[in-house]
C-alpha cells in the first residue's frame, strides 16, 4: 500500500471516530498523532509509526460507544424512533401478562410476521417496518395487550 492510501485509511478511521475537522491540523486526531509519535504530520509518518497509529484507531473504534444514544436517528417512511419504543413496551407488557418460553424480540418478529407478513429477525424485528405498517402493528398489538389483561382478570377470578 503507497504512502498516500495509509495516509488516506487513516484519516477515514479518525473521521468514523468524529476526530477529524476539516482545515485544522489541531484536531484530536492530529493530536492523537502527535502524542504517539511526537510528529505533527501525519505525512511524516514512518510505516511503524502509522501501524502503531492504525491500530490506536482500531482500538477505539472497537470500544466506542454509538454516537446516538438509545435514541436512534428516523429514517423518512419508516417507523419512527416513538413508534418503535412504542411497540416494544407492549410487547413487553404482553410478555408481562401472558409469560412465554419465546424471548421478546422473537415475540416481536412473530407478530411482524403475522401482523404484516414481513419475514424479521428477532435480533432487530422492526428494521423493514414502513411507518403506515407501524400503525398498523402498534394497533394490533394493543389488541393482544388488551386481550391478555382480560385473560390475566379471569385467571384470578377464577383462581
Amino acid at each position: 500500500m503507497s504512502q498516500k492510501q495509509s495516509v488516506q485509511k487513516l484519516y477515514a478511521k479518525a473521521a468514523v471516530l468524529g476526530m477529524v475537522e476539516p482545515g485544522s491540523h489541531e484536531d484530536a486526531f492530529h493530536q492523537l498523532v502527535y502524542g504517539l509519535t511526537g510528529k505533527e504530520s501525519v505525512k511524516a509518518l514512518t510505516e511503524q509509526e502509522a501501524e502503531r497509529v492504525k491500530k490506536e484507531l482500531a482500538r477505539r473504534l472497537r470500544t466506542q460507544k454509538p454516537r446516538h444514544s438509545t435514541k436512534q436517528q428516523d429514517v423518512p417512511g419508516m417507523m419512527t424512533y416513538k413508534q418503535r419504543s412504542y411497540a416494544w413496551r407492549l410487547i413487553y407488557d404482553l410478555a408481562a401478562l401472558s409469560p412465554s418460553k419465546a424471548s421478546e424480540g422473537e415475540r416481536m418478529a412473530g407478530a411482524v410476521q403475522k401482523i404484516l407478513g414481513i419475514t424479521a429477525a428477532p435480533a432487530d424485528p422492526l428494521r423493514w417496518v414502513t411507518f403506515e405498517d407501524g400503525k398498523k402493528l402498534i394497533e394490533h398489538l394493543k389488541r393482544y395487550v388488551r386481550a391478555a389483561q382480560k385473560k390475566a382478570v379471569k385467571r384470578d377470578e377464577s383462581g
